[in-house]
């Protein structure tokens, strides 16, 4: 597995800073960071990873090399999915071709602005058995999306969503459920004809909320918010590798496909967020002994348990919020709540 985590870059009073270019020549030549669409976003990419362990320590390093040098910069990094407040160049373009085709494809997507996810890599090497994967993690998306949403708080005020990430990434034309395909060439024909209509400008502009990578020999689910804190990430991926694991045996058992949620739009998210503790528990049930496996249960199950006692990086988000409103406070305990104290 691997994961990459997009991040906002914020100065002190929580306007959008475009300082990317700042803090990657700070960063150096390692290739684990890149500025992402606009350029008051930055993202980290792990390496391949085997254990949960070893990828909470890689995430905790990225996110402490990427925070000392936005702090060099005069910024914060932050780990939220949307920006908290209306302020800055909230349209800054990062300068490369690519984000100028994409902003001048689809100009009402890029005007709301960047927001930032957490996507999930998890190897499966068959293309075709990754095509069969996609189809059946279809119904579980929704509830990986109530347990991971970390956006409530967006220009300057709660905006009743949990995530308002979701919300304006619907303005993307591809963002949505992936399909069900027979087979490896019939998605690629699907993702060929995208392309080719203007829908999308290239393959990896395919936001499907689970796809197959354009670059690795892996499924992505994307489904999620960036993660409030490490251990938020960690449990994110913890359950992906077990679900995709068990979506495996599945497959190899010829079980039939669950009925496919329909689209994913406010009041089926919002069903979604107030009926988690079923969902999770049905999940739970269901991934348990892929879990077992790996050796994650113990980790998952408490990771669950501290969602079901902190919440979601959205509650803990408007807790923080509840706490010091529109201030610079908010802004410096998100931080706070991003960077881990240790290693």
């Amino acid at each position: 597995m691997g994961v990459e985590e997009e991040f906002l870059l914020l100065d002190p009073d929580g306007a959008v800073a475009p300082a990317a270019p700042d803090v990657m020549r700070r960063i150096g030549s390692d290739r684990r960071f890149k500025p992402e669409y606009m350029s008051y976003q930055l993202e980290t990419a792990t390496s391949v990873c085997t254990g949960l362990d070893e990828l909470r320590r890689e995430l905790i390093r990225l996110r402490l090399v990427a925070a000392q040098a936005a702090e060099k910069a005069g910024v914060y990094l932050i780990a939220s999915g949307a920006p908290p407040f209306p302020t800055g160049p909230l349209g800054a373009l990062s300068h490369e071709d690519r984000y100028l085709k994409l902003a001048e494809r689809f100009p009402e997507a890029t005007a709301i602005g960047g927001t930032c996810g957490c996507h999930v890599h998890i190897g499966i090497p068959d293309r075709e058995l990754a095509t069969a994967v996609l189809s059946r993690i279809r119904p579980w998306l929704p509830v990986l999306l109530a347990l991971t949403v970390n956006s409530p708080v967006t220009r300057a005020g709660d905006t009743g969503w949990d995530s308002f990430r979701y919300r304006a990434q619907l303005s993307w034309p591809t963002f949505r459920l992936p399909g069900v395909w027979p087979s490896a060439e019939r998605y690629d024909q699907e993702i060929r004809s995208l392309v080719a209509s203007g829908t999308a400008v290239d393959v990896s502009g395919i936001y499907f909320l689970a796809r197959l990578s354009a670059r690795y020999p892996t499924i992505e689910v994307r489904v999620a918010d960036t993660g409030l804190s490490v251990d938020d990430t960690v449990l994110f991926a913890g359950i992906t590798r077990a679900l995709v694991a068990t979506l495996i045996e599945d497959i190899r058992r010829r079980e039939k496909l669950l009925p496919a949620s329909g689209p994913l739009v406010s009041e089926q998210l919002l069903a979604v967020a107030r009926g988690r503790a079923g969902q999770t528990a049905r999940l739970l049930t269901k991934i348990t002994p892929q879990l077992d496996a790996a050796g994650d249960t113990g980790e998952v199950y408490a990771g669950i348990e501290r969602l079901r006692r902190e919440g979601t990086g959205a509650r803990r988000q408007r807790h923080l919020w509840q706490k010091y409103g529109p201030t610079s406070g908010f802004i410096g305990a998100l931080a706070a709540e991003t960077v881990p104290a240790r290693i």
